[in-house]
């Protein structure tokens, strides 16, 4: 007489020496619990409107970006309290910000890097480095130098992760990041051009310095047109042209210091805006107009304060 199929299952089970199944061996996954929680199906089911996550957020400023700005805001300090200042430390820095920028471009935006330069995104962290403790050093006096280098160090990160954010156009800080690089761009160009005057740089080599000056800030704005690269450096290129026949004009005008750098920084300003509002499909004449209202503010100022002599 044949014996019947279970039995012979459970006799072989016994002589495997495993225990006897009670149930399917496909075990049947709860609906509400996600495929991501494992393989074994055994995970308690999520709770209703939240996400499994098994990944650990990342919180914080990333590794790279903290070591570089530390190790700048280092150097910041050791310029601006050894006696004598070692000169340079400066162009030391300005190595270590150039080559640390990439650094962190690269890996924190590995993927966008792989085709892409980084250039365009390291002329203003390297002219801020340069500019920011020589301005510190002729206008900060007493116990104020210290704070005043940490927080240019701090701004110096800020400005390196704004350019991190700003690879990413359509990222949620875009828009922050955008302003914060834009603001950099305009006080290291104004810093830049005053240097010129407190130098007391000759007429060719001062001009030659504002339009390298500004066509290297010039391409961190208007590469937000997306333009071809090849156009970005022409733009840039007639930027720094402009720039530098208005420094040639001021020779011959009774201003200088900061009033003849917020002079050079409005047409830097001008020309900039509206290259940019062309690059962005943006220029009209109400653009143009508001540009010019601004400018022609700025100019009254700079009148203004070199009639009663405050600079």
């Amino acid at each position: 007489m044949t014996q019947p199929v279970e039995d012979a299952s459970d006799e072989t089970d016994g002589r495997a020496g495993g225990p006897k199944p009670v149930a399917s061996s496909v075990t049947e996954r709860d609906p509400a619990t996600p495929a991501s929680a494992g393989s074994s199906g055994d995970a308690l089911p999520a709770p209703p409107g939240q996400a499994v996550s098994r990944r650990a957020v990342p919180s914080g400023p990333p590794a790279p970006l903290v070591v570089l700005t530390v190790l700048v805001t280092l150097s910041f300090l050791m310029f601006l309290l050894i006696e004598p200042t070692p000169r340079w430390l400066l162009l030391f820095t300005a190595v270590v910000a150039l080559l640390g920028a990439d650094g962190t471009l690269r890996t924190l935006r590995r993927r966008h890097f792989e085709a892409a330069q980084t250039a365009p995104y390291l002329f203003l962290p390297a002219l801020y480095v340069l500019a920011t403790p020589i301005v510190i050093e002729h206008n900060v006096r007493g116990f104020l130098v210290a704070p005043a280098g940490v927080l240019a160090g701090v701004a110096f990160g800020a400005i390196v992760a704004a350019e991190v954010a700003s690879v990413r156009m359509r990222s949620a800080e875009y828009a922050n990041a955008r302003l914060v690089a834009t603001a950099a761009v305009y006080f290291v160009a104004f810093s830049m051009f005053s240097l010129t005057y407190i130098f007391e740089l000759s007429l060719l080599p001062a001009a030659i310095a504002c339009a390298l000056i500004a066509a290297m800030l010039a391409v961190e704005l208007l590469r937000e047109g997306e333009v071809d690269p090849v156009e970005t450096l022409v733009f840039s290129a007639v930027t720094g042209m402009v720039v530098a026949e208005v420094r040639w004009m001021l020779h011959y005008i009774p201003v200088d210091g900061y009033l003849a750098g917020l002079t050079l920084l409005l047409a830097f300003f001008f020309v900039t805006g509206m290259l940019q509002s062309h690059l962005t499909r943006q220029l009209s004449a109400v653009v143009a107009a508001e540009y010019a209202v601004i400018v022609a503010l700025g100019l009254g100022v700079v009148v203004a304060a070199r009639s009663a002599g405050i600079a």
